[in-house]
């Protein structure tokens, strides 16, 4: 079987991403758990219409044992899925938009509703997350960057996360305007971290700008392909990331 999968890596490249980035690990051999992508390059994260929700449970039902788990990443999950049936299970997913190979990469971004659905809300949120996964849709780039979690909330009720995000941002309402705070070195896992705010706030516009010159300056100065994000930031310290971010003033 793995012999069929490397194979199919090289004549359908989508797949092979989908393969490399959204498979876990099983206990049992032969099974692997399967992450259902809800970050569409350019669509709201974590966002499900009812025909692609049905699809998602005639899945479960048919190669996950009739089990789906919702993750706090806004993404799904088939947790037993046989590694034979892993094409059939992608190509439904393909046939209903489900199929982005990106989990963990930087268009996988967690969003709050923001002020478009949140009355609690001071600023939007979502449209920031749609314009910085158009920024970097490309595959190739997003495999050369690897993983880096980018977490986005709309108030600081933080329903995104944003705290714990290696770039995290929030959005604030300043004399009117909507400004967004922009945060570096969080983490969620067991080496957890409260990111750092840089400076003063961005306006939308300029955000996917702003995160471009943080990703440029992390792929300069990474020691390895292999460093991640968070640990270049750890090594490097909070200096090169401001600089980058605002310039030497």
């Amino acid at each position: 079987q793995s012999l069929d999968i490397a194979r199919e890596k090289i004549i359908d490249p989508a797949y092979g991403r989908w393969l490399e980035r959204n498979l876990n690990p099983h206990r049992q051999p032969g099974y692997a758990s399967v992450t259902i992508s809800l970050k569409p390059i350019g669509g709201v994260p974590g966002d499900a219409t009812d025909v692609q929700m049905d699809a998602v449970a005639d899945l479960a039902e048919t190669y996950s044992f009739d089990e789906v788990r919702v993750t706090h990443e806004q993404n799904l999950v088939l947790p037993h899925v046989r590694i034979g049936d892993l094409r059939a299970v992608y190509d439904v997913l393909v046939a209903h938009g489900l199929a982005e190979g990106n989990a963990g990469h930087i268009t996988d971004i967690i969003c709050c509703p923001g002020l478009d659905f949140c009355g609690l809300a001071n600023a939007r949120s979502i449209p920031i997350s749609q314009a910085i996964s158009n920024r970097f849709a490309a595959p190739e780039r997003q495999k050369e960057i690897g993983e880096l979690k980018i977490k986005i909330s709309g108030c600081i009720n933080a329903c995104g996360h944003h705290h714990v995000g290696h770039i995290g941002i929030l959005g604030v309402e300043k004399k009117g305007t909507e400004l967004y705070q922009i945060t570096v070195g969080g983490d969620g896992t067991q080496d957890a971290a409260i990111g750092g705010i840089l400076g003063p706030g961005f306006v939308a516009d300029d955000v996917p700008d702003a995160i471009e010159r943080l990703v440029d300056l992390y792929l300069e100065k990474r020691e390895a392909p292999r460093e991640r994000f968070i640990d270049a930031f750890r090594r490097l310290g909070v200096a090169p990331f401001k600089e980058a971010l605002y310039g030497h003033a």
